[in-house]
C-alpha cells in the first residue's frame, strides 16, 4: 500500500537476512521478497537500526542546507514478534541526539514498531521504547508502537504507517487525521 504513494517505492530490510528490496511498488514484489526469507534467530533490532539510520544520518550530515531540501524524510517500520536481543534504546537515543544537534526537522526520521504475536513481555518492552525514551534521554519523540491483532482497519494502517512521524497520530491513533 505505501509503495503506491511514494514515487520511489518502499525499501524492505530484514533483521536476520542479508536479503532486501528497494524501490518496491507492487504487492507482487512484496510477496516475492517476503517468500524468499524465513523468520529465525535472534532479534537484533538495535544493530539493524544502527546500520540503516547511521547510513541515512551520514548522508544528511554531509549535505548543505539547500541539498537537504531534496532528501526525503524517512519512516522506519519495524515488525517484530519479540523483545530485542540487543539494545535499540541507546541506538535510537544516539541517532535522535545527532538529529537534534544537526537541527533536523522533528519529522526527519520516525520509527514505528509493530508487534505481532501476543507476548506481554515484548509488548511492555516496545511500549517503554515508545513512552520512555524521550524523557530518559532528553531526546525528540521519534518512536511509536502499536500492537497488531489481526484486524487491518484504515485507522490501524494510518497509525502503523505514520505514527512514528506524526505526534497527533502517535498519541491519538489513526482517527486523529481521518476526516469524515
Amino acid at each position: 500500500m505505501a509503495g503506491r504513494y511514494d514515487d520511489d517505492g518502499i525499501d524492505i530490510y530484514f533483521l536476520n537476512s542479508p536479503r532486501f528490496g528497494t524501490h518496491i511498488k507492487t504487492d507482487e514484489q512484496v510477496r516475492a521478497l517476503l517468500s524468499s526469507v524465513s523468520p529465525k534467530g535472534v532479534t537484533p533490532i538495535g544493530g539493524r537500526l544502527d546500520d540503516l539510520l547511521g547510513d541515512y544520518l551520514h548522508l544528511l550530515e554531509s549535505k548543505t542546507y539547500e541539498e537537504l531540501k531534496l532528501i526525503k524524510h524517512r519512516n522506519y517500520i519495524v515488525i517484530t514478534d519479540g523483545q530485542a536481543t540487543d539494545d535499540p534504546a541507546t541506538v535510537i537515543a544516539a541517532m535522535a541526539k545527532r538529529l537534534d544537534n544537526g537541527n533536523f526537522p522533528q519529522t526527519q526520521i520516525g520509527i514505528q514498531f509493530i508487534q505481532i504475536g501476543n507476548s506481554s513481555k515484548a509488548a511492555r518492552y516496545l511500549r517503554e521504547l515508545d513512552d520512555d525514551l524521550r524523557n530518559k534521554y532528553n531526546i525528540r519523540d521519534m518512536v511509536d508502537t502499536t500492537e497488531h491483532h489481526g484486524q487491518l482497519t484504515g485507522e490501524y494502517l494510518i497509525k502503523a504507517l505514520i505514527g512514528g512521524i506524526n505526534r497527533r497520530v502517535d498519541n491519538h491513533g489513526g482517527s486523529a487525521v481521518i476526516y469524515h
